[in-house]
């Protein structure tokens, strides 16, 4: 009797050491497919940052339709980039609205009142997007804050500690617009569309009129 209590007990435990064999074994599997896995990820995502640098370096202008949403008003329009801090967009609303940046200073136009505000180009947030070099360095420093199917977003903090979210386009790598909050702290998201580059622009375009041009 006590033969057989042996054997059976030697069998479990020859059993117990096959499975907890086979467990440490697919463990150790799964960990190494998971390390790899996040090996590939962040060699890829190092090819795509080199890919948008490269984009980024290449462009001279922009030209593209925009969407802006301000806390759930939509506003929709077109837009022309000239690196370096050259911007003219115009809006498709009743007050024929066009926003200008000639490199040292940003105006707001509103043509149907035929007034223009300025503003020192500096104190605007557009003053980092407008700046190549800054999301040169952004891209080039840090790994995306989020990613999916569609876009790639990286974040940038300005010295104002002011946050700029800057998206590219997951398959085109182009850039797709950018997020971020007036003075009221509403989000204001800026999306682009009908993307165009390195056509030409002359600096002239760029001129803010006198009101009394308007």
């Amino acid at each position: 009797m006590e033969l057989w209590v042996k054997l059976i007990m030697l069998v479990k435990e020859k059993f117990y050491k096959v499975i907890l064999i086979k467990k440490s074994s697919l463990f150790c599997l799964i960990l190494l497919n998971y390390f790899t896995f996040i090996d590939h990820s962040f060699a890829s995502m190092a090819d795509l940052r080199e890919i948008i640098v490269s984009k980024i370096t290449e462009t001279k202008t922009l030209s593209f339709s925009f969407k802006q949403t301000i806390a759930e008003k939509e506003e929709i329009g077109n837009c022309f980039i000239k690196y370096p801090l050259l911007m003219r967009c115009k809006y498709d609303n009743k007050n024929q609205k066009i926003i200008i940046s000639n490199g040292k200073t940003f105006a707001i136009i509103k043509k149907k009142y035929k007034k223009i505000y300025y503003y020192p180009l500096r104190s605007t947030l557009l003053f980092t997007l407008l700046k190549k070099e800054k999301i040169l360095n952004l891209v080039k420093n840090n790994y995306p804050t989020y990613t999916d199917s569609k876009i790639i977003e990286f974040q940038l903090v300005n010295k104002e500690e002011e946050k700029i979210k800057i998206f590219f386009d997951k398959n085109s790598l182009e850039l797709k617009g950018w997020e971020t909050k007036d003075a009221y702290s509403n989000n204001v998201s800026f999306i682009i569309s009908n993307l165009k580059i390195n056509n030409q622009i002359q600096d002239s375009f760029f001129k803010i009129p006198k009101e009394d041009e308007l």
